[in-house]
């Protein structure tokens, strides 16, 4: 996420045209119907946002929100593409900016959790336009039936295009936004010297450069993809599976988003940890998790696959590698061993298997070969991009080395707050796309652990049935570490 620190209310934005780098750019190009670039959080508050029943006003959210526009530059800029993409996109300062284009009052006289969840998933699933800026924060007031509330609380949810920056960068932004500073930083002043032909000017000026420095990207990748073979060939690293067995959540996505959640007691998580004879960490826990839920339920389905399954697990890579970029994050291929029947027995195979792809992403040999996405040019971004969306998962055995995504990003820990009511938990949606159609993102707020699971409705047409396998997996590994305790 571009956003520039405010340390005070004195301290003021200045706008200008920032060019995007081409790791971020990638989720421009890459986007399509089936394929949405989109990072949505939601912040659950104690109580409905008005007492006495009354609903909020947009007026109200309105007021809000324009207090802490000066907190971050995606706010006030839209993307411009380069006539033919000749070079990569820029973000300038959008001069027709307009707040209600952005702030959404989801109205209803009351809202149950079940028909939260659905529209969570539509929003999730709907692709942002571009020529305005990519952020949007709707919010429900008075929903009932959250889980572990007997109140109604209000969700406000902030969605922003993934090409402005990853789910680490929503921690520093949502501290500002929903912090109880007095006072905020003043609106944004503006440089507007932007033009397409200037942009076609530079594009062509630079092209030498960018060619040179292609070139030299592609001999330096090269090399460090000789050296990567060679540590592999020495078992100094072990490079993920391939090729993964495919299932029902790696075809083409339907229509239909479903959304749910699962929460566990952050104590008991910690107990489980702790009682671990070996050491683990809480996502190697999680994974396991996961995994006995996932091949439970393809079990119960009559379709256990072939072989073991694997997840994408995005790790940042700040501290471990100098780049420019908004975005920071890698994806690691984690075997699930979903073949393994017990869940000790899994549990520190996933260790171990998340330990040798941190470690294969600390060689700086990997990150130099992972590195080619930075000086290609525009146009080979989006010919892959193009090449990508061509994809056909219909009928294919196998898929490339994960079958489903497991995220987990920091908790939050300041205190949240909106219009004077405590937040009680955060959790995010990520949308889900063709050979990615079951998709967990985790994030823990006070006492809770909270594990979002998106899919299709063709695919998992029970979520509430996955939900359960997912709790009988933490209780079913509980159990087994507790003897070791």
């Amino acid at each position: 996420m571009t956003t520039t620190t405010v340390r005070d209310a004195s301290s003021v934005l200045h706008l200008t045209a920032e060019q995007l780098t081409p790791r971020d750019a990638v989720f421009v190009y890459d986007e399509f119907e089936r394929h949405p670039s989109n990072i949505v959080a939601a912040y659950v508050f104690a109580g409905a946002a008005e007492p006495e029943g009354r609903s909020v006003s947009r007026a109200q959210v309105r007021a809000w929100m324009r207090e802490r526009l000066g907190y971050a530059s995606l706010f006030h800029r839209r993307l411009e593409r380069v006539p033919g993409d000749v070079d990569l996109p820029y973000w300038v300062p959008d001069p027709g900016f307009d707040i209600d284009h952005h702030v959404t009052i989801e109205e209803r006289a009351s809202w149950s959790w079940n028909e939260v969840r659905g529209r969570l998933a539509e929003i999730a699933a709907a692709r942002m336009d571009l020529t305005r800026p990519p952020w949007e924060l709707h919010l429900f007031d008075g929903v009932r039936e959250f889980p572990g509330t007997a109140d109604p609380v209000t969700i406000v949810v902030l969605k922003f295009h993934h090409s402005v920056g990853d789910g680490v960068a929503t921690r520093e932004l949502e501290r500002k936004l929903f912090g109880t500073a007095a006072s905020h930083p003043p609106l944004p002043t503006t440089d507007r010297r932007w033009s397409q032909p200037g942009a076609l000017v530079r594009a062509a000026a630079v092209t030498p450069y960018r060619f040179t420095r292609f070139v030299s990207g592609v001999a330096r990748t090269r090399a460090a993809a000789r050296t990567v073979a060679a540590k592999a060939a020495e078992n100094l690293l072990r490079e993920p599976i391939p090729l993964r067995p495919a299932t029902r959540f790696n075809r083409r996505i339907g229509a239909t988003p479903v959304f749910d959640l699962v929460t566990l007691p952050l104590a008991q998580v910690r107990a489980a940890k702790a009682a671990s004879a070996e050491h683990i960490t809480v996502n190697d826990l999680l994974l396991t998790v996961v995994s006995g839920a996932l091949s439970a339920y393809l079990a119960e389905q009559d379709e256990t696959p072939s072989a073991s399954l694997g997840a994408m697990v995005p790790i940042s890579m700040r501290g471990l590698a100098q780049w420019n970029s908004a975005n920071q994050l890698c994806q690691m291929s984690v075997d699930l061993h979903t073949d393994l029947g017990d869940p000790l027995e899994r549990l520190y195979a996933i260790r171990n298997s998340a330990r040798e792809e941190k470690q294969r992403w600390a060689d700086p040999a990997v990150i130099a070969r992972e590195s080619r996405m930075q000086t290609s040019p525009a146009w080979l971004l989006r010919l892959a991009g193009w090449a990508r969306a061509q994809r056909v998962f219909d009928e294919v055995d196998a898929v490339p080395l994960s079958n489903t995504t497991v995220s987990n990003v920091p908790p939050v820990a300041d205190r949240l707050e909106f219009l004077g009511a405590p937040v009680i938990s955060v959790f995010g949606v990520l949308p889900i796309m063709d050979g990615d159609g079951l998709r967990h993102l985790i994030t823990s707020q006070g006492d809770q652990v909270v594990i979002a699971v998106s899919s299709d409705a063709g695919m998992l047409p029970d979520p509430a049935r996955y939900g359960e396998l997912l709790l009988r997996s933490f209780r079913e590994l509980s159990e087994r570490l507790a003897p070791q305790r």
